[in-house]
This record gives C-alpha cells, sequence and structure tokens, in this order.
C-alpha cells in the first residue's frame, strides 16, 4: 500500500509540474506571436509584463509552493482512495474468515467494476454455491435417514409377525389345526419380507443403473386387454372396473415387456388400494408420430397438490396410508418411474376432478 501511495504522489506531482510548464510555454508562444503580428509599444508592454509574471511563477520559492500544494492535493486524494480500499479489503478479509468459519451467510458489496469488485463478486458467488450445496446435503442426509428409518420399519412390521407365530407354535402345546393357521400365517409374512427385500434390491439396482433392457416389439393395445384379464380377481374382489380407452393411432412400442408390466402392475395396484371406492380405473392410451402417451386415472380420494412429486420418492408413502393399514412399501411408484426412464420416457401424476391421474409418455 504505502509503495502505490510514493507513485500515486509522484504522478500527481509531475502531472502538475507538466501542466503549469505546458500551459505558462503556451501563454508564451501565444504572447511571442501577437507581438510579431502587432509590433507596437503596447504589445511590447503587454509581452514584457507577461514574462516578468512568468519569470515570477518558475521561482524557486513558487515553485516550492506548487510542491507543497500538489503534495498535500495528492495526499488528500491518496487518503481517500486507500481508506476505501482498506474498508472493501477489510470486508473481504471477514469474509473469508466467516467461510473459513462455517459462516457461508456473506454478502460482499461489489458495486465496483475494478479488480477487488470482480474479488466480491467471486467471494459472493463461492458463498451462495457453498450455502446451497451445504442445504443439499443436508436435504440428503434427511432423506437417507428417512430411508434407514422407512427400511428398519418395514422389515421389522412382518419380522415381528412372524417370529410372533413361530414362538406360539414352538413353545405352546397347540392342536394341529391352529399350528397349521399359524404357520400359515408366518409364511405369508415370510412372502411379504421376501417381496419387501426384493424390492430393495431393485431400488439398488436401478440407482446403480445396473438393470440391463431386453426391448422387444410390443403390440399395446393387446398388452393393455392382458393386463385387464390378469388382474380381473383383484379387480373384482375390490369391486372394480378396468376401462380401456384406446385409440386407434396407438400401435407397438419397443419395449422390455416384463418391466413395463411390473409399472401397469403398480399403477392398477396403487388404484385398487387406495381409490376402489371410484369403482373405476380409466385407462387412456393415444399416439402421435414419435411418442405414445398412456394415463391410469382414478376416481376417489385423489392426492394432495402438495404430494404429487413426493410420491415418487422412496419410501414416500401419505400418513392417511399408513392410519388405514392399506400402505405399501412405499417402493413400487419410485421403481415405475426408473422403469419409465430407462425406456427414455417420463411418468407423472396430475390430479383430476375426482381423482389422480398417473401419465406416461413413452418413445415409440
Amino acid at each position: 500500500m504505502k509503495n502505490k501511495f510514493w507513485k500515486f504522489t509522484l504522478i500527481i506531482l509531475l502531472y502538475a509540474i507538466l501542466s503549469l510548464f505546458l500551459g505558462s510555454l503556451a501563454t508564451l508562444v501565444l504572447a511571442y506571436g501577437y507581438y510579431k503580428l502587432f509590433d507596437n509599444a503596447l504589445v511590447r508592454l503587454e509581452v514584457r509584463w507577461l514574462v516578468s509574471v512568468a519569470e515570477g511563477l518558475f521561482s524557486p520559492g513558487w515553485c516550492l509552493v506548487y510542491m507543497a500544494v500538489t503534495l498535500f492535493i495528492a495526499v488528500i486524494l491518496m487518503w481517500l482512495f486507500t481508506r476505501r480500499t482498506t474498508k472493501r479489503m477489510s470486508g473481504i478479509s471477514s469474509a473469508v474468515w466467516q467461510m473459513r468459519e462455517g459462516s457461508f451467510r456473506v454478502l460482499l458489496p461489489n458495486d465496483y467494476k475494478d479488480s477487488l469488485g470482480q474479488i466480491e463478486q467471486g467471494i459472493n458467488a463461492l458463498a451462495a454455491q457453498v450455502q446451497d450445496s451445504q442445504g443439499e446435503r443436508k436435504e440428503a442426509e434427511q432423506a437417507k435417514n428417512d430411508f434407514i428409518i422407512n427400511i428398519a420399519h418395514d422389515l421389522r412390521t412382518p419380522l415381528t409377525s412372524i417370529i410372533g407365530y413361530l414362538s406360539f407354535i414352538s413353545e405352546r402345546q397347540l392342536d394341529s389345526e391352529l399350528s397349521a393357521k399359524y404357520a400359515k400365517i408366518a409364511l405369508k409374512k415370510s412372502e411379504q419380507l421376501e417381496t419387501l427385500v426384493e424390492s430393495f434390491f431393485d431400488v439398488a439396482n436401478f440407482t446403480m443403473n445396473t438393470i440391463t433392457l431386453n426391448k422387444k416389439e410390443i403390440n399395446l393395445i393387446k398388452f393393455l386387454h392382458q393386463k385387464q384379464d390378469e388382474l380381473y380377481p383383484q379387480l373384482n374382489e375390490a369391486n372394480m372396473e378396468i376401462r380401456l380407452y384406446l385409440d386407434k393411432s396407438v400401435s407397438t412400442i419397443q419395449a422390455d415387456g416384463d418391466l413395463i408390466a411390473r409399472v401397469f402392475d403398480n399403477l392398477i395396484g396403487n388404484a385398487i388400494r387406495y381409490a376402489k371406492e371410484g369403482k373405476y380405473i380409466d385407462i387412456e392410451a393415444k399416439a402421435d408420430n414419435k411418442k405414445i402417451y398412456i394415463s391410469f386415472t382414478t376416481h376417489a380420494n385423489p392426492i394432495p397438490a402438495s404430494e404429487l412429486e413426493n410420491i415418487f420418492d422412496k419410501l414416500y408413502r401419505l400418513e392417511k396410508s399408513r392410519a388405514k393399514g392399506t400402505g405399501g412399501s412405499g417402493l413400487g411408484l419410485p421403481i415405475s418411474r426408473s422403469i419409465i426412464q430407462l425406456h427414455d420416457g417420463t411418468l407423472t401424476a396430475r390430479q383430476t376432478f375426482d381423482g389422480t391421474a398417473f401419465d406416461i409418455c413413452l418413445p415409440k
């Protein structure tokens, strides 16, 4: 800072002396030219006066005065400059220390377009970026903790039932009929547990992109009619019916039939589980030149708009699902979306007048 101060002061002095010299020289040149053009006593008198004034101005005493005044002005200007710069440097230093201590809520003024202004903008951008990253990390950490808690809950529920019923069988004298009944319940819970564990493996595989698609040409209209027939027992038990609205433009798609069937099963299964009061599940399919659009629409218990995106999070379930005891594993929709994305498509949810629609978009 001191080197800049003396450099700035010297430049001011040189500019002042040069300006004074050039101004005086220009005055003398003009006077001399005036003298040559108009040679008379009055002009000679004026020229002599200007020369005497110039000699006085360039006397050693006056030169010292000029230098002192110039130095004083330079010092004032440099003080103002260094005060502003020092204040900005202090703010930058304070911001850096705050960030070093882990606080990224800093905002430096960056109204100037100089090099310090660029540094201030860079620090502000870095602080904002790190703060956003911290927020995302906390959200990811919370999501991971919630995921672990939900896994523990979902594994513990059937496991507790299995242990309980097997304990009854092994520790008490039960007749064969009651033992068979308890063993059947334990077997059913074991199958639920196996399905749940397999779903966890599926989620892991989809997350790590280790799933290999076995694409084949599928007749979509025939495929949907087949699903309608396969799921008739569950639909009949829930007193529900699938209504198909299939446009003539719908033909075949290149897809992994097993995985697409799993998506359809998940969507229809959710409709049976959560919206059986609406009686109908409407499946509509249409196509354009490049894509095929399939919608699964229910007519009861619409999902709140604020929850529509959350339902695709792993193990996310609406509280009313748990309360009614109808909640599934919470993995069906995330797996379904992953399957559709593997096929370069999209799966989204939206509210309808009286229910919820799940929209699938797939390339032909």
